[in-house]
């Protein structure tokens, strides 16, 4: 397959996911991107690795890493592949696995999907089969030995104990998107084609309740349940975070919220909450994540950390997915296009991304922490499901020397940095922006780079200058911007917040502005082709201690 093919099916396929998840429900939007994906997920990349060739540097195909250990599911690329799981235990997972429609004569088949038990030392083995479904979240009730999952209108559930599976209940023309179970045994989902959330009783003492989203077609998706048991779900196409106050009888309350002008979220579609009341999402139109406060009214959006297109071509997209709070308050998510899993300490303000070997992009869409410190994957580009094994430390850090800098228009700034590498290998510094700062098919509004750009593994700590550059046209305000750390297995950043002012410098005429700001454009298309070859060089360096293929 010819290098400028690929290429293309990315653009293509970047396009869409950024398009459709503006413009269409997502249901529609998971149909449509998984086909895509799966079509072309079993392409090779082939080629020379030259700069207009990207290809991906892994440094184990056998599966495994120092923080992640993956598991094959499907068997071929026509295979079904995994999609969704929920940890059972340390050891086994439930998991939805998916194929798309075959084309027999001319005619379209409808997809399948299948309920599939995972045991660690075992092979696979599917319990149940779904034709024309999707289900688009699973979670397993270990009280009742029950899997639940949504099957097209209906909430169904895999009886483990007896061997047999149920349609619970059914919303007719609700399409059920995702769902959370409270303290009370009740289920809540989300409803896309109603634009509902309904709260259902399995055991049927309380009738299904159902609330209307404040925003009208909100296109719902994630929804979670906080520590004071209140429900927090995304509004997705409005932007919005709804709200609601659960109550037995009368009207409850509910409302959403939305961030300031400053803010800018694109396709909130996850949640989570933490022990303070902190709302987490996913903006899975852009590469980044945030939170809510409520008790503060403050809004955070936050880059995903830097990741080059020679390790995976649609690394600096990222689309952060799902997310979840793991048992020590950590914040994880799964980063669909980088590859990544992720995981935001909110104390220490720190995010480390853990790459998922693979010599193919991995694609992966859901993330869940379970039980024995190990938070589980899916990636259907690889066919696999894996874990990140959180146990195991991570012996690189790094930590801004400053808090807050000013950056002016067409100026730059240096912002000092100490980096901790006590791993096996050199790791490498860079900058990365927010989606807003670096939209996709654009020049960044805000970049940068570091001096060293590279350190070895050293017991000392070294200081490093991270230099962060404003266009002429970025826009004026407070953003953070990610400083990161990373080697061949995983990445570490920090965040500043920059300050973006207008310029000091006189202006003489509109054109010698204009002149300035065409020249500091090209300056930075010069750039590209070095920094990008310097990069494929240091990955290959990277490389030369790795296991043999």
């Amino acid at each position: 397959m010819q290098r400028t093919f690929l290429d293309a099916i990315r653009i293509v396929k970047r396009h869409l996911e950024w398009a459709v998840t503006n413009r269409i429900g997502p249901l529609a939007i998971s149909i449509i991107l998984l086909t895509i994906s799966f079509h072309f997920a079993g392409a090779p990349l082939t080629g020379s690795v030259n700069v207009s060739s990207p290809v991906l540097y892994r440094n184990s195909p056998a599966g495994t890493n120092p923080y992640v250990t993956t598991f094959p599911i499907s068997k071929n690329s026509s295979d079904f592949t995994p999609f969704v799981l929920y940890p059972a235990s340390n050891n086994t997972v439930w998991v939805v696995t998916i194929k798309e429609g075959n084309i027999v004569n001319n005619v379209v088949q409808p997809p399948q999907a299948r309920i599939v038990n995972f045991t660690i030392g075992a092979k696979p083995h599917p319990v149940f089969n779904l034709t024309n479904a999707i289900p688009s979240d699973i979670f397993y009730d270990q009280k009742r030995n029950r899997v639940w999952f949504l099957e097209n209108n209906s909430l169904a559930y895999y009886d483990a104990t007896k061997g047999y599976t149920t349609i619970e209940h059914t919303f007719p023309g609700g399409s059920p998107q995702y769902m959370t179970n409270d303290t009370y045994g009740r289920i809540w989902i989300t409803l896309l084609g109603s634009n509902q959330i309904v709260a259902y009783d399995p055991s049927g003492i309380v009738s299904p309740q159902f609330f209307d989203a404040p925003a009208a077609s909100a296109s719902l998706q994630g929804i979670t349940i906080g520590p004071d048991g209140t429900i927090w779900f995304a509004e997705t196409t409005a932007k919005r975070i709804g709200h609601i106050i659960p109550c037995l009888t009368g009207p409850c309350n509910v409302t959403d919220y939305g961030p300031p002008p400053n803010v800018e979220i694109t396709f909130p579609i996850q949640l989570a909450v933490d022990r303070g009341g902190v709302v987490w999402f996913t903006d899975h139109g852009r590469g980044q994540f945030g939170s809510f406060n409520p008790s503060t009214g403050e809004w955070r959006v936050f880059g995903i950390g830097y990741c080059s297109e020679t390790y995976n071509p649609d690394c600096p997209v990222g689309l952060p997915n799902a997310i979840s709070l793991d048992s020590n308050g950590m914040i994880w998510f799964s980063e669909h296009f980088a590859g990544r899993v992720a995981k935001y300490d909110p104390t220490a303000g720190s995010l480390t991304e853990y790459f998922v070997p693979a010599t193919t992009i991995p694609y992966v869409w859901w993330m869940w922490p379970g039980p024995g410190n190990l938070v589980w994957f899916t990636a259907f580009g690889l066919g696999e499901i894996g874990y990140v094994n959180a146990s195991v430390p991570v012996p690189i850090s790094i930590s801004a020397g400053v808090q807050r800098v000013k950056v002016e228009q067409g100026a730059s700034q240096a912002i000092p940095a100490s980096i901790t590498n006590q791993a096996g290998d050199a790791v490498y510094l860079n900058v990365a922006a927010d989606g807003h700062d670096a939209p996709f098919g654009s020049p960044p509004l805000l970049y940068g780079s570091a001096i060293p750009s590279g350190i070895e593994p050293t017991p000392n700590t070294i200081t490093a200058a991270f230099r962060v550059s404003a266009a002429w046209t970025a826009d004026l305000g407070e953003r953070y911007v990610t400083l990161t750390a990373y080697n061949a297995n995983v990445a570490v950043s920090a965040f500043v917040t920059v300050n973006l002012t207008g310029t000091s410098v006189p202006y003489v005429s509109a054109g010698f502005a204009s002149s300035i700001g065409v020249g500091s454009f090209a300056l930075y298309l010069f750039s590209l082709p070095k920094n990008s070859q310097k990069d494929q060089d240091r990955r290959k360096n990277a490389t030369k201690t790795d296991p043999p293929r």
